[in-house]
């Protein structure tokens, strides 16, 4: 019996590379699919120079406050207005009025921002945006002045359109 088992020869062992280049492919895939690649942000800071100059007094920015009970307005330092809600409705129409005051008075700035609580619906908060983004005013109206208006009772002015968005204090 020996000597069946040692006339037999053996035979080398060969490798399987295909299955090891499968698992290496699905391998390399996934790690690929899974990376995170950082992102180098470059951040331009303007720093004051030592020439010392007259600070540029801030630009008028008109806040607007979404709570639940109505809206508030300020600029930012001061309150200007509280428009409060009308049989449990926002009072777009009174906002659109005030701010457009407030547009009477600081006829160059168009920056604004709208800052809700948590709690305000989207969709009164988009309506509180397109009130004080524009409305129309009567061709007689100041913000129309010097515009050349042909036939028209109305025309439509914008207010402030530049509008950030935000979480209420």
């Amino acid at each position: 019996m020996r000597s069946l088992l040692m006339r037999r020869e053996r035979k080398p062992a060969e490798l399987l590379l295909v299955p090891m280049i499968d698992i290496f492919t699905v391998l390399v895939t996934f790690l690929l699919m899974t990376a995170v690649f950082s992102r180098i942000a470059i951040m331009q800071i303007d720093l004051p120079s030592s020439v010392s100059a007259k600070p540029a007094e801030p630009k008028f920015r008109l806040e607007v406050i979404v709570r639940q009970d109505g809206f508030e307005l300020s600029d930012g330092k001061q309150a200007i207005a509280t428009i409060p809600k009308v049989s449990g409705a926002y009072d777009l129409n009174a906002l659109t009025e005030r701010v457009l005051a407030v547009k009477r008075e600081h006829p160059t700035s168009e920056d604004a921002s709208v800052l809700s609580e948590r709690k305000v619906p989207y969709d009164e908060l988009v309506q509180a945006m397109d009130a004080i983004r524009s409305t129309e005013v009567p061709t007689t109206d100041e913000l129309v002045a010097g515009q050349a208006v042909r036939g028209a009772q109305t025309v439509k002015v914008a207010l402030f359109t530049n509008i950030a968005l935000g979480d209420a204090p």
